[in-house]
């Protein structure tokens, strides 16, 4: 009856290895879906950078117009 608690313990060794190797590949998985969402908001700021100055020429322009 010894090899009860060695199999209680074989199989809790067993059990914590698939837990930890699940949450391994869970945080490996997510991390690289946030990579991917960070380059495309970056993609996004960029584009936003880029209407920013257009906005800022227009409004020097209409300025401009407006005192003649």
């Amino acid at each position: 009856m010894h090899w009860i608690p060695i199999a209680a313990w074989g199989a809790a060794v067993v059990m914590a290895a698939v837990v930890l190797g699940f949450c391994a590949y869970e945080i490996s998985w997510k991390a690289k879906r946030l990579q991917r969402d960070l380059r495309g908001l970056q993609g996004v700021a960029d584009q936003l950078a880029e209407l920013r100055g257009r906005v800022a020429e227009t409004q020097e322009r209409v300025a401009a117009a407006g005192l003649r």
